[in-house]
Protein backbone atom coordinates (compact mmCIF):
# COMPACT_ATOMS: atom_id res chain seq x y z
CA UNK A 1 0.00 0.00 0.00
CA UNK A 2 2.55 2.63 0.94
CA UNK A 3 4.53 1.51 -2.35
CA UNK A 4 1.39 2.70 -4.22
CA UNK A 5 0.99 5.79 -2.36
CA UNK A 6 4.69 6.48 -3.03
CA UNK A 7 4.11 5.75 -6.92
CA UNK A 8 1.08 8.18 -6.95
CA UNK A 9 3.12 10.95 -5.31
CA UNK A 10 6.03 11.01 -7.73
CA UNK A 11 5.69 13.48 -10.12
CA UNK A 12 4.73 12.22 -13.53
CA UNK A 13 7.39 11.69 -16.84
CA UNK A 14 6.75 13.17 -19.83
CA UNK A 15 5.94 9.91 -20.96
CA UNK A 16 3.77 8.78 -18.52
CA UNK A 17 1.83 11.97 -19.01
CA UNK A 18 1.77 11.50 -22.93
CA UNK A 19 0.09 8.06 -22.84
CA UNK A 20 -2.03 8.92 -20.26
CA UNK A 21 -3.47 11.90 -22.16
CA UNK A 22 -3.51 9.72 -25.08
CA UNK A 23 -5.08 7.20 -23.42
CA UNK A 24 -7.97 9.57 -21.89
CA UNK A 25 -8.36 11.14 -25.57
CA UNK A 26 -9.10 7.56 -26.95
CA UNK A 27 -11.61 7.38 -24.23
CA UNK A 28 -13.14 10.76 -24.79
CA UNK A 29 -13.28 9.47 -28.82
CA UNK A 30 -14.80 6.35 -28.20
CA UNK A 31 -17.86 7.41 -25.83
CA UNK A 32 -18.54 10.13 -28.67
CA UNK A 33 -18.69 7.23 -31.44
CA UNK A 34 -20.77 5.32 -29.31
CA UNK A 35 -23.29 8.58 -28.63
CA UNK A 36 -23.47 9.69 -32.09
CA UNK A 37 -24.14 6.15 -33.43
CA UNK A 38 -26.71 5.16 -30.80
CA UNK A 39 -29.21 8.26 -32.52
CA UNK A 40 -28.23 6.93 -36.40
CA UNK A 41 -29.44 3.44 -35.54
CA UNK A 42 -32.76 5.23 -34.19
CA UNK A 43 -32.90 7.21 -37.36
CA UNK A 44 -36.77 6.49 -38.60
CA UNK A 45 -37.10 6.15 -42.09
CA UNK A 46 -38.63 9.28 -43.08
CA UNK A 47 -35.68 11.04 -41.61
CA UNK A 48 -32.98 8.77 -43.48
CA UNK A 49 -34.96 9.76 -47.15
CA UNK A 50 -34.98 13.50 -45.86
CA UNK A 51 -31.75 13.73 -45.59
CA UNK A 52 -31.06 11.84 -48.61
CA UNK A 53 -33.35 14.25 -50.51
CA UNK A 54 -31.23 17.18 -48.80
CA UNK A 55 -27.88 15.76 -50.65
CA UNK A 56 -29.32 15.10 -53.72
CA UNK A 57 -30.28 18.86 -54.32
CA UNK A 58 -26.03 19.22 -53.75
CA UNK A 59 -25.97 16.98 -56.79
CA UNK A 60 -28.31 18.58 -59.41
CA UNK A 61 -27.81 21.80 -61.36
CA UNK A 62 -31.02 24.00 -62.24
CA UNK A 63 -30.84 26.25 -65.10
CA UNK A 64 -30.42 29.90 -64.02
CA UNK A 65 -34.16 31.16 -65.57
CA UNK A 66 -35.93 28.62 -63.50
CA UNK A 67 -33.06 28.82 -60.47
CA UNK A 68 -31.92 32.11 -59.88
CA UNK A 69 -28.57 32.72 -58.12
CA UNK A 70 -30.19 34.21 -54.70
CA UNK A 71 -33.46 31.73 -54.87
CA UNK A 72 -34.24 29.06 -52.66
CA UNK A 73 -34.94 25.18 -53.77
CA UNK A 74 -38.24 24.73 -53.37
CA UNK A 75 -39.10 20.79 -52.63
CA UNK A 76 -42.41 20.19 -52.96
CA UNK A 77 -43.86 17.27 -50.58
CA UNK A 78 -46.99 14.96 -51.86
CA UNK A 79 -48.85 12.74 -49.90
CA UNK A 80 -47.27 13.01 -46.69
CA UNK A 81 -47.80 15.78 -44.31
CA UNK A 82 -45.35 14.03 -41.40
CA UNK A 83 -42.52 13.71 -44.06
CA UNK A 84 -42.60 16.98 -44.96
CA UNK A 85 -42.15 18.06 -41.90
CA UNK A 86 -39.02 16.00 -41.04
CA UNK A 87 -37.69 17.51 -44.23
CA UNK A 88 -38.57 20.86 -42.64
CA UNK A 89 -36.85 20.38 -40.00
CA UNK A 90 -33.95 19.35 -41.51
CA UNK A 91 -34.19 21.61 -43.97
CA UNK A 92 -33.83 24.35 -41.56
CA UNK A 93 -30.21 23.01 -40.48
CA UNK A 94 -28.40 22.00 -43.85
CA UNK A 95 -28.30 24.36 -47.44
CA UNK A 96 -28.50 22.88 -50.28
CA UNK A 97 -25.98 24.70 -52.95
CA UNK A 98 -25.20 27.62 -50.49
CA UNK A 99 -29.42 28.14 -50.90
CA UNK A 100 -31.55 27.74 -48.49
CA UNK A 101 -34.29 24.62 -49.00
CA UNK A 102 -37.97 25.32 -48.73
CA UNK A 103 -40.52 22.45 -47.89
CA UNK A 104 -43.95 22.95 -48.95
CA UNK A 105 -47.15 20.79 -49.04
CA UNK A 106 -48.58 20.71 -52.12
CA UNK A 107 -51.77 18.41 -53.95
CA UNK A 108 -50.79 19.06 -56.87
CA UNK A 109 -47.67 17.95 -58.90
CA UNK A 110 -47.98 20.92 -61.55
CA UNK A 111 -47.74 23.27 -58.74
CA UNK A 112 -45.28 26.55 -60.06
CA UNK A 113 -42.26 27.36 -58.57
CA UNK A 114 -41.35 23.92 -57.72
CA UNK A 115 -37.33 22.21 -58.40
CA UNK A 116 -38.18 18.98 -57.00
CA UNK A 117 -41.30 16.96 -55.93
CA UNK A 118 -41.11 13.85 -53.28
CA UNK A 119 -43.91 11.53 -53.56
CA UNK A 120 -44.77 9.38 -51.21
CA UNK A 121 -46.37 5.81 -52.10
CA UNK A 122 -49.23 5.46 -55.19
CA UNK A 123 -49.66 3.03 -57.12
CA UNK A 124 -47.51 2.75 -60.65
CA UNK A 125 -50.48 4.03 -62.81
CA UNK A 126 -50.50 7.60 -60.07
CA UNK A 127 -46.64 7.64 -60.63
CA UNK A 128 -46.98 6.82 -64.74
CA UNK A 129 -49.13 9.90 -64.66
CA UNK A 130 -47.67 11.78 -62.60
CA UNK A 131 -44.04 11.27 -64.41
CA UNK A 132 -46.19 12.33 -67.58
CA UNK A 133 -47.53 15.29 -66.52
CA UNK A 134 -44.40 16.90 -65.21
CA UNK A 135 -42.38 15.44 -67.95
CA UNK A 136 -41.60 19.00 -69.85
CA UNK A 137 -41.04 20.87 -66.46
CA UNK A 138 -37.53 21.64 -65.13
CA UNK A 139 -38.47 19.23 -61.50
CA UNK A 140 -36.44 16.81 -60.55
CA UNK A 141 -39.33 13.89 -59.47
CA UNK A 142 -38.58 11.61 -56.88
CA UNK A 143 -40.46 8.75 -55.34
CA UNK A 144 -39.92 6.19 -52.57
CA UNK A 145 -40.55 3.27 -54.64
CA UNK A 146 -37.24 2.29 -56.78
CA UNK A 147 -38.56 1.21 -59.96
CA UNK A 148 -39.64 4.77 -60.02
CA UNK A 149 -37.59 6.14 -63.01
CA UNK A 150 -39.32 2.71 -65.22
CA UNK A 151 -42.13 4.29 -64.51
CA UNK A 152 -40.85 7.49 -66.31
CA UNK A 153 -40.20 9.43 -62.82
CA UNK A 154 -36.26 11.14 -62.77
CA UNK A 155 -35.21 9.51 -58.99
CA UNK A 156 -36.25 5.89 -56.82
CA UNK A 157 -35.36 5.33 -53.12
CA UNK A 158 -35.30 2.77 -51.13
CA UNK A 159 -33.94 2.49 -47.28
CA UNK A 160 -31.39 -0.60 -47.13
CA UNK A 161 -30.54 -0.17 -43.57
CA UNK A 162 -29.35 3.27 -42.44
CA UNK A 163 -28.78 3.82 -46.29
CA UNK A 164 -30.79 4.67 -49.19
CA UNK A 165 -30.31 3.15 -52.52
CA UNK A 166 -31.38 4.55 -55.41
CA UNK A 167 -31.91 4.67 -59.18
CA UNK A 168 -32.21 7.17 -61.86
CA UNK A 169 -33.39 8.29 -65.13
CA UNK A 170 -31.24 10.44 -66.74
CA UNK A 171 -33.54 11.80 -69.54
CA UNK A 172 -33.61 15.66 -68.44
CA UNK A 173 -30.40 15.67 -67.52
CA UNK A 174 -29.53 14.42 -71.45
CA UNK A 175 -32.33 16.91 -72.58
CA UNK A 176 -30.56 19.74 -70.96
CA UNK A 177 -33.48 20.75 -68.59
CA UNK A 178 -31.40 19.84 -65.41
CA UNK A 179 -27.81 18.36 -64.70
CA UNK A 180 -27.50 15.39 -62.93
CA UNK A 181 -23.74 15.82 -61.37
CA UNK A 182 -21.43 12.57 -62.57
CA UNK A 183 -20.78 11.74 -59.08
CA UNK A 184 -24.43 11.16 -58.23
CA UNK A 185 -24.56 9.06 -61.23
CA UNK A 186 -21.89 6.95 -60.43
CA UNK A 187 -23.40 5.87 -56.86
CA UNK A 188 -26.77 5.04 -57.99
CA UNK A 189 -27.75 1.57 -57.90
CA UNK A 190 -28.99 1.81 -61.33
CA UNK A 191 -29.05 4.49 -64.23
CA UNK A 192 -31.82 4.40 -67.00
Amino acid sequence: MRQDIALLARPASPTRCARLMRRTALFVLACLCVTSAAPAQEASSAEVEARFLLQLVRYVTWPEAVLPASAPIVVGVVGDDAFAATLRRLAAEHKGQDRAVEVRVVADATTPGLHLLFVRGGDPSALRELARVVYSNPVLTVSDRFDFPKLGGDVGIERVGERVSFSINRRKSVRGDLVISSKLLRLASEVK
